[in-house]
């Protein structure tokens, strides 16, 4: 979706060459400021496309396209050597991308908090953006485009195509843009030269070749080891079943447009479309002139569908000098999501307050020769769908999912407000309901997908064509950034698991043993649902007092010894991904480095930014897990000298550049490290203090109790 905040990107119009410029160099450099359209085909298109919007009543009067020139005159297309068109692609995730265009090929200069990008064409070659005439000053309305001269969904679903689509059961991959790309598409077969929105279909671009899933072998080699290759492959699979799907209940689609029309269709409507509220309705539309405004972070302009004038207009957040460029926020995104849904990469991908959005994803599965393989597999599928069975689980919560969660809410309603119920039959019941109803219920979590033995996303219990599959996958992805968030929290949950010997999986997935009409009622079954124990209390960093209802929920260490399992896992899982890269992280760098080998503007360039921007988080997450491993040495060593055991070698404890010594020197080493902009990340810094320090506290009162209790010697699962 299109959001106010970004870095810079141009569109494609007429097969422009996407730029990426920066603002903090001015000056007369033409590839910076631009000149403008005056001559040449290109200038007559713009001229009847600007004079057809003003005729209708649009204004952006304060606003001129301009062209920019590539380095030394050359063109976008000579610097990559290959051709490059303006294609952009559709968007890879769950939700549909919507507002921002993407643009052809776009190159990227970065400057300390912004990135611009710019538009691709085949035939000129050329990058355009939207400059000010004069200066605007904040909260000014600089363009303002009539409802008539949108294209909208609406639109769309009232052609004989539409109507077709609408009457069927048609699962499409993204309908809200299909839509649009039928109207698209017909408008221009059907009416042709006297289509009312001619002069705007003239200036969109013919081809997207920077768009990945347009890309050749060659280009698409430079994603080797990448996940995004076969979420390109995904993409274009999706848009081939769409096409083949409406061609089945409307034949006709096929005389408007073919294959690869519609495909160039998706990316021109994926990469454009503004989600808009018009008289209370939501919907999507195509908006002539405002989808021309390229992207920057964080965002100078805002836009809404004023229903008072009715009207698309774009306001200005702050003063925008005379001359200089206007943008628009294509959102903060992770690279991939740029690369795929607008053919570019933004090369340094970071928010004025340091956060960097780009993402990997990190697969974890049950190892088939695991010991305890068939036990770990029933609590990692836990209410994922049907499951090769629930053995191991006892009595509240044992493999249910969101549905049987429901059902057992509602019984727990129920026997609370009526009296006269017997709360333990109803309860008994609404657990065997509850356990039905997960074999059928599935995990639709963004946070995380599945993954089957391809290496290929698919759906909890589904093969690639859609049908029910009998078993479930036991690979997750999980996607993570270098931000201490709720996925990284996902992927330690089920680290932990994965880490867990007999006691520790005995205790986190099974519910306790009492009856329920032992438990008492509906009160206990609430914290059932909830993942705690229906004792009451909720300590987490002993494995026998949570019982957690599936592999997402283990937020918090269980114990020293898994810990210590689940950060060693984590590093050999990430080594295992880093050794798919056919180049390192130092080589990436080193490569961006060398403009003529890696041109702005060129399809390589943006392959490279996107893997060498996979590598940083999952280096980050090597370090995380090299330094927690570091720390728990340090915390082993201080229980050892508590139990009396020889201080082995403790002043040779060291953790990266932090010091030596025992827990507190070690955190206050790496604390006023980070403090001074050491290497350790914030997140790394904070989990190593507060997580492994509360691991720690818990570890020497289980060592004091047992102390008390008259031995010192540690029971399975403790240091």
């Amino acid at each position: 979706m299109h959001s106010g905040s970004a870095h810079h990107h141009i569109r494609h119009y007429s097969h422009v060459q996407s730029l990426r410029s920066n603002v903090n160099n001015s000056g007369n450099d033409s590839s910076i400021t631009g000149v403008a359209i005056t001559k040449g085909v290109e200038a007559d298109k713009f001229e009847r496309f600007e004079r057809w919007l003003q005729e209708n009543g649009a204004q952006f009067d304060m606003l001129e396209l301009r062209e920019y020139e590539t380095n030394d005159g050359v063109s976008a297309e000579e610097e990559d050597g290959s051709s490059v068109s303006a294609m952009q692609t559709d968007n890879i995730d769950d939700t549909a991308e919507e507002k921002k265009e993407p643009t052809k090929s776009n190159g990227i200069d970065s400057s300390e908090n912004s990135q611009k990008t710019g538009e691709n064409g085949d035939e000129s070659s050329e990058m355009r953006g939207v400059h000010a005439r004069c200066t605007i000053p904040p909260n000014t309305v600089c363009v303002a485009v009539p409802r008539k001269c949108l294209i909208t969904v609406e639109m769309g679903q009232g052609t004989d195509i539409g109507q077709a689509i609408l009457n069927s059961d048609l699962d499409l991959d993204a309908p809200k843009h299909i839509f649009l790309m039928v109207f698209l598409l017909w408008d221009r077969k059907v009416n042709g030269s006297k289509s009312f929105f001619k002069p705007y279909y003239d200036i969109l671009p013919q081809t997207l070749h920077n768009m990945p899933i347009f890309w050749s072998e060659e280009e698409l080699s430079y994603l080797e080891g990448s996940y995004l290759l076969a979420q390109i492959a995904d993409r274009n699979d999706a848009i081939t079943d769409d096409y083949h799907a409406i061609c089945e209940v409307a034949p006709e689609l096929a005389d408007v447009a073919t294959l690869d029309e519609f495909k160039w269709a998706r990316m021109c409507v994926c990469s454009r479309n503004f989600g808009l509220q018009i008289d209370g309705h939501r919907t999507s539309a195509l908006v002539p002139h405002a989808d021309m405004l390229n992207h920057y972070r964080p965002r100078e302009t805002k836009w809404t569908f004023d229903d008072e004038r009715q009207a698309f207009t774009i306001t200005t957040l702050q003063t925008i000098p005379s001359g200089a460029q206007v943008y628009d926020s294509y959102g903060q995104k992770c690279n991939h999501r740029f690369l795929l849904n607008y053919g570019f990469a933004v090369e340094d991908n970071r928010e004025l307050d340091g956060f960097c959005p780009n993402e990997v994803p990190i697969e974890l599965g049950v190892v088939p020769d695991d010991p305890l393989y068939d036990a770990k597999y029933e609590f990692w599928t836990r209410g994922e769908g049907s499951s090769s069975g629930g053995s191991g689980v006892n009595g509240v919560g044992g493999s249910m999912g969101h549905n049987a969660v429901s059902v057992l809410a509602a019984a727990v309603a129920a026997a609370g407000r009526n009296k006269s119920l017997d709360s333990a039959a109803v309860l008994a019941e609404a657990v065997a309901n509850a356990a039905a109803s997960s074999t059928s219920s599935s995990l639709n979590n963004g946070a995380m997908s599945n993954s089957r033995g391809d290496g290929h996303p698919h759906s909890l219990g589904t093969d690639s064509s859609g049908s029910t599959t009998s078993s479930l996958p036991s690979v997750k992805r999980v996607r993570v950034c270098v931000s201490n968030n709720e996925n990284t929290r996902i992927l330690f949950s089920m680290l932990r698991v994965l880490a867990c010997n007999e006691e520790e999986l005995r205790a986190i997935s099974s519910a306790p043993s009492s009856s329920i009409a032992d438990i008492g009622g509906p009160g206990c079954v609430s914290r059932a649902l909830l993942g705690l124990s229906s004792a009451g209390g909720s300590s987490i960093s002993s494995p026998s007092s949570a019982y957690y209802r599936t592999c997402r929920d283990v937020r918090h260490p269980l114990n020293l010894r898994n810990e210590r399992a689940a950060m060693t896992h984590l590093l050999d899982v990430i080594g295992r991904a880093l050794a798919i890269y056919p180049t390192t992280l130092a080589q990436d760098v080193s490569d961006l480095l060398d403009e003529r080998r890696y041109p702005r503007f060129s399809n390589k360039r943006h392959a490279r930014i996107q893997v060498r921007g996979e590598k940083e988080v999952l280096h980050h997450f090597a370090q995380w897990a090299r330094t927690a491993l570091e720390i728990m040495d340090v915390i082993e060593r201080e229980l050892a000298f508590q139990r009396g055991e020889p201080e082995l070698h403790r002043d040779e404890v060291k953790v990266g550049d932090g010091g030596v010594g025992g827990f507190d020197y070690v955190i206050s080493a790496i604390e006023e490290e980070e403090g001074m902009g050491g290497n350790l990340h914030h997140t790394i810094v904070r989990y190593c203090s507060d997580v492994l320090g509360s691991l720690r506290r818990e570890e020497m009162k289980n060592l004091k109790r047992f102390k008390m209790m008259g031995s010192v010697n540690r029971p399975s699962g403790y240091p």
